[in-house]
């Protein structure tokens, strides 16, 4: 998909993901994630049978990063879902390079928005997502189970 894409002496590829990517995906979720961790059965829904876009971010043959995008029957938007970028390739710009691929895929494909939620204390995160135009749409109170807000951003594509 794109090869090189990040600011980078690492050469990372970013590619759909296969199915024969669940444990490393389910690795990357538990180390990214203290809370609100995907389960083996949802990441498995989630890449073979949900209405969904996974991306993953390689870097000599291990993943270090990946989106979950979900698409909906009818509906021209589409939501990041998750993104994960592992503790150890952070600022590097593989979180951008992921993102850019999202958008690109969603443009050819017709869609007009790109909806995500961010944790309200997340300030990195909510960087990276301002540098890509997205832009605040609502607070979402005791979005998390731990009872923090998130707020609600938008893309118009």
């Amino acid at each position: 998909m794109h090869e090189g894409a990040c600011d980078s002496p690492l050469n990372p590829i970013i590619r759909s993901a296969r199915t024969e990517d669940l444990d490393a995906l389910l690795n990357l979720e538990l180390i990214c994630f203290k809370e609100e961790t995907f389960h083996r059965k949802q990441l498995k829904y989630l890449l073979l049978k949900a209405k969904s876009i996974v991306l993953v971010t390689e870097i000599e043959d291990n993943i270090v990063g990946s989106m979950i995008i979900l698409l909906r029957e009818h509906i021209l938007n589409a939501r990041i879902y998750s993104l994960n970028v592992h503790p150890d390739y952070r600022r590097i710009g593989i979180g951008s390079s992921l993102m850019d691929s999202a958008v690109d895929i969603l443009k050819v494909n017709g869609y007009e928005n790109i909806t995500l939620e961010v944790g309200i204390n997340n300030k990195i995160a909510q960087d990276l997502y301002r540098s890509k135009d997205f832009i605040f749409d609502k607070t979402l109170l005791n979005y998390y189970k731990n009872g923090e807000d998130a707020l609600h951003l938008i893309r118009k594509l």
